[in-house]
């Protein structure tokens, strides 16, 4: 079963007209909301379907802006020097945890600079390969990653990228060598496996489910907590790797530290709301594979972040990636 953690309608509306009256003149401009990977990518895709909704309910314009590069580094350090004012947040804040762990000097602390706002939900990471690649199941693959002399090539939407992480976690695991291969994204990752470019890849879900269902790739693994429904023949990282780490992106909102708690509380609702009231956005959300999870406030999501920078640092540290 899909967990799908949603309160019900009611309290939401009287939690965003509440937010609303304490924050009565925000906000006077459009919000702006960093998403750390380029266009077209899985968490550009998922934040241009949830905020087009909770703009609605914001009651002004929010605006997605992509600042892709170094693995979600420049975006991150963009909001943790903005103004608290709300004008400026982060998708996916498990990105700024991944790059402090990754990087000797990040130019933030990550418990200290951000303000949890709430998670929405997470998709997780699966391994593919091209349809006609000879590898049929995730056991041959392996096999076929620990014969090879030279190492597989394999590709990643970019350097410290879950997908480069789960990669290369799994090899160190198993004992093999690989040849990574980084992409400017994870669609042209994806690309890359269908053409034959790189023999196998780790890609979100909602990235690599649709092409596995028109037929162009095949699904081995899932890094999931879970299999996914959608696929429930496709065995967990777990499952066929000893110790196989979870591998999910998270989506999520945070702000600047010392935002406004109106304003928090607001944004919050806004995205609640939004989520809550639209059955087609949850049904997108959960089709590829994804799970929705909301946060039933900002103080439960910022009790989450410790959790979710523990996930991030054995990942990291079971990938061996590192950043200079």
């Amino acid at each position: 079963m899909l967990r799908r953690c949603l309160l019900l309608a009611a309290p939401g509306i009287l939690l965003l007209r509440g937010a609303r009256a304490q924050a009565p003149d925000w906000p006077r401009r459009p919000v702006r909301v960093v998403v750390p990977f380029a266009a077209g990518s899985s968490s550009d895709t998922v934040a241009r379907q949830v905020m087009a909704r909770a703009q609605e309910h914001l009651g002004g314009q929010v605006v997605i802006e992509n600042r892709a590069g170094a693995g979600g580094l420049i975006a991150s350090q963009a909001v943790a020097r903005a103004e608290p004012d709300g004008y400026t947040l982060l998708w996916s804040g498990g990105t700024a945890i991944t790059q402090a762990v990754m990087q000797r000097n990040p130019g933030y602390d990550w418990a200290r600079d951000f303000t949890p706002i709430t998670q929405i939900g997470e998709q997780p990471a699966v391994l593919c390969v091209r349809q006609a690649a000879p590898w049929r199941d995730a056991a041959a693959l392996l096999a076929a990653c620990r014969e090879s002399r030279d190492g597989l090539r394999y590709g990643s939407g970019g350097v410290g990228t879950p997908a480069h992480m789960a990669a290369a976690a799994m090899l160190k695991l198993i004992g093999a060598q690989g040849v990574h291969v980084p992409y400017r994204g994870a669609n042209q990752a994806a690309l890359a496996v269908e053409q034959g470019e790189v023999d196998w890849s780790f890609a979100i879900s909602n990235i690599a489910v649709p092409r596995a269902q028109d037929g162009l790739i095949r699904i081995l693994v899932t890094g999931g907590a879970r299999r996914m429904p959608v696929m429930p023949d496709v065995p967990t990282l777990a499952e066929v790797v000893q110790g196989g780490p979870v591998v999910t992106s998270i989506a999520s909102l945070v702000g600047p530290a010392n935002l406004p708690p109106a304003v928090v509380a607001r944004i919050h609702a806004a995205v609640r709301q939004a989520v809550q009231g639209d059955a087609p956005l949850r049904e997108s959300l959960v089709r590829d594979g994804g799970e929705i999870i909301l946060s039933p406030s900002p103080a439960a999501y910022a009790e989450k972040w410790p959790e979710e920078h523990q996930r991030l640092l054995r990942l990291v540290q079971l990938s061996g990636v590192t950043v200079e």
